[in-house]
């Protein structure tokens, strides 16, 4: 529902191609998300070692690929574009920098699989925005002002990872790095509030744009 309209219902050949890599990247992700708890239940351990080291590079090719995609999107703009539509590209910015905060996480508590398991659960957090905001947009009727998309986005995340993070009872220093976790994802979403309408991030935005990436 959330990516038919300008994705899935497009022609393949006329999406360009950074779009069709972070939409297999981010497949695979959720299908890894899916294989690694499976593994367990089946108890099949080794498979699911052997799904951890594949993580490594499907966790690079999503993050690397969401990057491209938004410096892609962001050199195509011409500059009236970019000046009304630059600061938008705040929220792959916050999406990235949590999928990967998430998935470091997941890797230093790998020995406490609960603390892992919940990690790795939180590296989909960032997929609710784009998912719902979507759906939203779509198929709800419009909401006074754009800014409340991500009001409600943000909330359900908010929620999603505060369940995945306070009803944790185990170690310690796990329990230090969900609540960190925790709190670096509010601090970003209110950057979309705070910092992403500034002049500044859109400076910092623009020398993103210039980098010759794609």
């Amino acid at each position: 529902m959330a990516f038919w309209p300008l994705y899935l219902a497009r022609p393949f050949a006329s999406i360009d191609r950074y779009t069709h890599l972070h939409a297999v990247a981010g497949t695979l992700w959720l299908v890894l998300l899916l294989a690694q708890p499976a593994a367990v239940h089946a108890r099949r351990f080794a498979l699911h070692r052997l799904l951890g080291r594949v993580s490594y590079g499907l966790a690079a090719a999503f993050a690397g690929a969401s990057v491209l995609l938004s410096h892609h999107r962001l050199a195509s703009m011409d500059s009236g574009t970019f000046a009304a539509e630059g600061f938008g590209h705040y929220l792959p910015f916050y999406a990235t920098a949590i999928f990967v905060l998430a998935y470091v996480f997941g890797l230093w508590f790998r020995r406490f699989p609960t603390a892992h398991g919940r990690f790795m659960m939180c590296t989909a957090v960032p997929l609710v925005d784009p998912v719902l905001g979507r759906v939203m947009a779509f198929y709800l009727p419009p909401l006074p002002s754009p800014w409340l998309y991500q009001a409600v986005t943000f909330a359900v995340a908010t929620v999603v990872a505060g369940l995945l993070v306070f009803t944790y009872r185990g170690s310690v220093a796990a329990r230090r790095a969900l609540v960190s976790f925790f709190a670096v994802l509010v601090l970003l979403q209110l950057g979309w509030f705070w910092i992403a309408p500034r002049a500044f991030w859109l400076e910092a935005v623009r020398w993103f744009r210039g980098i010759p990436l794609t």
